[in-house]
């Protein structure tokens, strides 16, 4: 007696995958069965590197260069996953730069820069998905950071864009109910590459861990499994919402002349 086939395995598509807190999404998905796409803007050798990585865990896996500024090459990266892996269950729009320092004097061409990549980003790629996340009753989850509610003069074109992220994912939520879920998630400091410069300075490493209630820098793996739980079915109430995953520092944001 035979039994019916089993159900086909849930793909993801990450943006901004290669490094960072986009590969470490990327692995947790994969370890959490998923079958996972993303793309990446320039490091081809991190991208093959996360790509061996998910194939270790017997996943399959796509890895495609893509601007994530660009409309068209949103469309193009959903469509591939859709040929590759058969379908799409979980949109993760994590691909991000961070801003010019300080706020006088913006130029008009980095406004436009940070706000293309961080926002219109997000919005092109779930945009693209939306009638496969339909489809599959599938969730979007859009990376923020805590800057989008705190007051930094010196990240403002970061912070606004990251802010408009959240709004983004509310609106999202609404316009994709009831078939699908849209949430962000705002990290805290976390040891990646666009901290860098602060992590890798003992005094300054200490003294944002000092200010963090839990004691220390969060790494790419924490919030990495906060999206596993907003992608999954455990998630299944939960939409137009952001997820802070800063250890408790926003509860008061000490970002300073101390710091």
């Amino acid at each position: 007696m035979s039994g019916s086939a089993p159900d086909p395995p849930r793909v993801a598509l990450v943006t901004g995958g290669a490094r960072g807190i986009g590969r470490a999404i990327v692995l947790a998905l994969a370890r959490d069965g998923l079958d996972v796409a993303f793309t990446y803007a320039r490091d081809a050798d991190a991208a093959a590197r996360t790509a061996r990585e998910v194939e270790a865990l017997g996943r399959r896996v796509l890895a495609r260069p893509s601007d994530a500024a660009r409309r068209d090459e949103a469309e193009t990266a959903v469509a591939a996953t859709r040929a590759g892996l058969g379908r799409i269950d979980v949109v993760v729009a994590n691909a991000g730069i961070t801003g010019p320092d300080g706020w006088e004097g913006v130029s008009t061409d980095a406004w436009h820069r940070v706000l293309d990549v961080n926002l219109l980003g997000p919005y092109f790629t779930v945009a693209s998905a939306a009638a496969e996340l339909r489809r599959t009753r599938g969730s979007a989850i859009l990376v923020a950071s805590i800057a989008a509610s705190s007051a930094y003069p010196e990240e403002l074109v970061y912070s606004a864009s990251k802010a408009g992220v959240v709004s983004l994912a509310r609106s999202l939520a609404y316009a994709l109910a009831p078939e699908v879920r849209v949430n962000a998630l705002a990290p805290g400091w976390v040891r990646t590459d666009m901290t860098r410069a602060l992590h890798t300075r003992p005094k300054a490493a200490a003294a944002i861990a000092r200010g963090i209630p839990a004691g220390r820098w969060g790494e790419p793996e924490d919030v990495a499994e906060a999206v596993v739980f907003l992608a999954s079915d455990g998630a299944r109430f939960v939409t137009g919402e952001t997820l802070v995953v800063d250890g408790g520092d926003s509860l008061v944001w000490t970002i300073g002349a101390e710091r």
